[in-house]
């Protein structure tokens, strides 16, 4: 599965929850429909490389590598990679039974959106359920004591290592960019299906990892110039 895909299914998956208790699945397969109210995701414009360079990453080491270390396996160490800036334009495909269902479901899908954004609490990947894993207690971000809590953020971001999911996947936040939805129902079934679209465009990084030491020196091979 593409990184794009997975970042959309890490932000809706499990968090779109209906008035009448149902539960909108995010449909994996790229094809309609199984059982309505669900969301399918499509890649509708493919995806563009942008830019494409050599830079340095910090990755964990594998056992095999000569400064791997036994007593601490979670080192990491800058490496050279390939990275790659990639722009794709994805199609939510809304599918469902009536307007209610469709008012509520885009309304809801809309307001993931801004708390994405917004780094709200619960798109950090140390938040399950009203519990810090890197804390071990409570979320902090629960406490309406602070500031930050109020607005439903990490009250110490760094010391806490709260970590959005755009961090996670690499995507590039500035880009990150939600169009309005609109309506393409199939009224030739029986009953109709009811299908909004909205689109969601952004840029990502992806990475191949060169491996080694970063390098210190420049060699230019003179038959080649």
């Amino acid at each position: 599965m593409i990184k794009p895909i997975q970042v959309m299914i890490a932000i809706l998956q499990g968090k779109i929850i209906l008035d009448n208790g149902l539960d909108v699945r995010i449909v994996k397969r790229e094809y309609p429909i199984d059982k309505t109210p669900c969301i399918t995701i499509d890649n509708s414009g493919g995806t563009t490389v942008l830019k494409k360079h050599v830079t340095n990453k910090d990755y964990t080491l594998s056992p095999n590598h000569p400064q791997y270390d036994e007593s601490n396996p979670n080192k990491t160490i800058s490496q050279q990679v390939i990275r790659e800036q990639r722009s794709i334009s994805l199609e939510l495909n809304i599918w469902c039974d009536n307007e209610d269902e469709r008012d509520e479901i885009t309304a809801k899908i809309s307001e993931l959106f801004y708390q994405v954004q917004s780094d709200h609490y619960k798109f950090c990947n140390n938040y399950n359920d009203g519990h810090c894993q890197f804390l071990d207690r409570s979320c902090e971000a629960l406490n309406k004591n602070y500031m930050r809590g109020i607005k439903n953020q990490c009250p110490k971001p760094n010391e806490y290592h709260y970590q959005n999911v755009f961090k996670t996947f690499d995507i590039i936040r500035a880009t990150f960019d939600v169009a309005p939805p609109y309506i393409l129902d199939d009224i030739t079934t029986k009953p109709p299906v009811l299908r909004s679209i909205i689109q969601v465009s952004f840029s990502y990084y992806e990475y191949y990892r060169i491996g080694g030491a970063v390098s210190d020196k420049l060699y230019v091979d003179e038959e080649l110039l």
